[in-house]
């Protein structure tokens, strides 16, 4: 039997693969708050990928300050995932376009629109890594009364 904590990261880990679209909060150079809708992909511990433009406010932002927050949450079942890390471009790694090509590939699912991301130029997208050092799972739907019950605190594991 599952103790609760491994319950908690392998129900929030589902909840983040199943879902591709989160807000990312940065802070531009100018300290003022920025959050946009980015649609993600992620790995097995909880590291956020996605593109974005080299000429959009959320690189600068990201650019001038890389600490940022994310979060991906459903209306339909009242769960949230909270993701606080750091940010930064790895499009001349060797793994960007692997990423890349996970993106367009989980993105490229919907039968009647194409994703965002393919209406952006090849040459002036960026692939980004968000790196998380911090996380909370919220699940208000199956959790039990209190909020200590709904609140589980993710340990991030390093390897």
């Amino acid at each position: 039997m599952e103790t609760e904590e491994p319950r908690a990261r392998t129900d929030a880990l589902a909840f983040l693969k199943r879902n591709r679209t989160g807000i990312l909060a940065t802070v531009a150079k100018e300290w003022t708050p920025i959050a946009s809708a980015v649609h993600y992909t992620a790995d097995d511990n909880f590291n956020i990928y996605f593109l974005t433009l080299m000429s959009s406010r959320k690189y600068a932002a990201l650019s001038a300050h890389p600490e940022v927050a994310f979060t991906v949450m459903r209306e339909d079942v009242p769960q949230t995932l909270q993701i606080e890390g750091t940010a930064m471009d790895i499009s001349l790694s060797a793994e960007a376009s692997a990423k890349k090509d996970e993106l367009f590939e989980i993105l490229n699912k919907n039968l009647f629109f194409y994703p965002p991301i393919s209406k952006l130029d090849p040459a002036e997208s960026a692939i980004i890594w968000l790196k998380p050092n911090w996380i909370r799972w919220a699940d208000y739907a199956f959790a039990k009364p209190g909020s200590d019950q709904a609140f589980k605190k993710i340990v991030i594991q390093t390897n």
